[in-house]
């Protein structure tokens, strides 16, 4: 191939990688992976063809319950406050209205999971003797022997 030729191969080529590069852009056809600091929780989250995949929020830290639920919590004041910057800005181009518009419906439909661990309550006597009592009653079942039984009789009274 004559250098010429070369030249004209490498200019189309390089034309069209620009004009793909340019519809998947804007029509956000890849996943795309984000992760943004939003007050100090960083929220990390996929996206496509301009909606966020709920599943993807957060995901890293999904084997940590407090964190995923404080991150995904975040997450969803993150997605409403960038929702109402976003929108309140005249001057967007058509991919700025574009990701105002994913904010928004994120917005809305996002559902955060939340979580609230606290101690365990205390037990009452009457729970403790109960317990103990089901234990032997057990006991007795695997071992009928008479000082299982007698053990049992006494804790069941």
């Amino acid at each position: 191939m004559d250098p010429l030729s070369q030249l004209f191969v490498a200019y189309l080529q390089a034309a069209s990688n620009n004009i793909a590069d340019h519809y998947m852009d804007s029509m956000n056809t890849t996943v795309t992976t984000q992760r943004l600091v939003y007050q100090g929780t960083t929220i990390s989250f996929q996206h496509q063809l301009w909606k966020i995949r709920p599943n993807s929020v957060c995901t890293d830290l999904e084997q940590q319950a407090i964190q995923y639920s404080k991150c995904t919590q975040q997450a969803k004041a993150m997605f409403t406050e960038l929702c109402t910057l976003l929108s309140s800005m005249d001057n967007l181009n058509q991919k700025g209205r574009k990701l105002s518009s994913m904010y928004c419906n994120a917005s809305l439909s996002y559902k955060p999971m939340i979580a609230y661990i606290s101690d365990p309550e205390q037990r009452t006597e009457k729970e403790l003797i109960q317990k103990e009592c089901n234990l032997m009653i057990l006991k007795a079942m695997q071992d009928n022997s008479t000082e299982v039984i007698k053990q049992k009789e006494e804790v069941c009274k």
